[in-house]
């Protein structure tokens, strides 16, 4: 392996879906995407593990699919977690630098975040991030990075996104059983928003939605830092269980009959039969149902969960800092006319987070992903799955910066 590279394993455990994404990163020449696997889930209901036994080998069929493309072995992942127990509170925090030189390092915003997470601690709840939305130096408010500036108080607002402890035993039991250990776990639409988001859309404000099988994320960026986070417990799955009791029919038929004739690009307008669809009823038999029907059904449950997290933003009066809109990931994005929904819902524009590969010969620095081959990547599906590596490949790189010794980083710049 060259110099400063390091290998990312992300494993993104969902309710229809188990994704496992193995990639090595170099600092300069970015993110190489070696191996994906992916398995139908079992033991995920609405976006919580409710059945570890029944997880367990799912996951490892998953990794193993992705160990055999990469050649590589995993021991370790990065997971993420979702589901309605998870949810963001903002708590202030106030530090007064008495330690004679009141100039603020990052061991005084280390101290401060803990301060606030303190704060906001709840009882059977583990805080999973804590993201600083602004900092206020000695009363003067709005500074992004005060590092290196003089001040003999600080104080911030920090949103803490914390998820219920037995939950996130349950993700560590099911990783075990299969074989593998946790190396870290983040919070799903963050880990999404590191695969979909740009740089200008988290300074000046969007809402990124990823609807899921079993829930809807969602998180206000504004000023490159989460403003406000939380989990709608509907998704993908939803809309098949109300395909199933509107049209009588078993819940795989159902599934099906939203992936094959519901997704935009599978749907011919102009097909003579376009307007009656086949499906396999209860009973065993087949008949035709009205195209409109199924259409009817599909768009009562998106626009309600569409509704909910418009609500709930205006009720926290989250809009003026969506000043991009906003963005929406997820397999269910793939519905038929989902994009025109949002858009009519919301009112402001919306697009679809794609997340976006390149081939070996383009130039990739930094963070960006490329591949050889692996172009099904290219898909609203794995925004976790390849967030979770940006995600983790970021973390890890500001570790080593940290603990490589000063004249170590002198001789790797000259």
């Amino acid at each position: 392996m060259a110099r400063h590279e390091f290998f990312i394993n992300a494993l993104d455990i969902g309710t229809s879906q188990v994704r496992a994404v193995i990639a090595r990163c170099h600092p300069e020449h970015g993110i190489h995407l070696l191996g994906a696997g992916a398995r139908p889930s079992e033991g995920v209901r609405k976006s919580v593990i409710v059945n570890s036994a029944a997880l367990a080998p799912v996951i490892r069929g998953a990794i193993e699919e992705a160990e055999r493309q990469a050649r590589q072995e995993v021991t370790a992942v990065h997971i993420n977690i979702g589901g309605a127990h998870v949810h963001g509170i903002t708590a202030s925090a106030v530090l007064n630098i008495i330690d004679g030189d009141d100039t603020i390092t990052q061991r005084h915003l280390k101290e401060l975040v803990e301060k606030a997470r303190s704060n906001g601690a709840e009882k059977g709840r583990e805080c999973v991030h804590a993201i600083p939305q602004e900092y206020c130096l000695d009363g003067h408010s709005g500074i992004a990075n005060p590092l290196g500036k003089k001040a003999a108080r600080i104080e911030a607002p920090v949103h803490l996104i914390s998820a219920d402890t037995t939950m996130i035993e349950n993700h560590g039991r099911a990783v075990n059983d299969a074989g593998f250990t946790v190396q870290d776990i983040c919070f799903s639409v963050i880990a999404a928003g590191h695969a979909v988001l740009t740089d200008q859309e988290k300074k000046e404000g969007v809402l990124l939605m990823d609807v899921g099988g079993g829930s809807t994320s969602y998180a206000v960026y504004h000023n490159y830092s989460i403003y406000y986070a939380n989990v709608f417990a509907v998704g993908g799955d939803h809309i098949s269980n109300d395909l199933a009791l509107g049209l009588n029919i078993p819940f795989a038929e159902a599934e099906e009959t939203k992936c094959t004739y519901a997704r935009l690009l599978r749907m011919n307008e102009t097909a003579p039969n376009a307007q009656r669809i086949k499906v396999v009823g209860t009973d065993g038999k087949a008949r035709m149902v009205l195209r409109q029907d199924i259409e009817m059904i599909i768009d009562s449950r998106v626009e309600e969960m569409l509704q909910f997290v418009r609500d709930d933003l205006d009720q926290r009066q989250c809009r003026p800092r969506m000043a991009r809109g906003v963005v929406c990931t997820g397999g269910c994005t793939h519905l038929h006319r989902f994009l025109e929904r949002a858009e009519k819902v919301f009112n402001m524009p919306v697009r679809i987070g794609i997340p976006q590969l390149f081939s070996p010969q383009d130039k990739h620095p930094g963070f960006d992903f490329y591949a050889d081959r692996l172009e099904h990547l290219r898909d609203t599906a794995y925004a976790t799955a390849l967030g979770l590596v940006r995600y983790a490949a970021i973390n890890e790189l500001a570790a080593r910066e940290a603990r490589e010794p000063w004249w170590k980083r002198l001789i790797s710049l000259s």
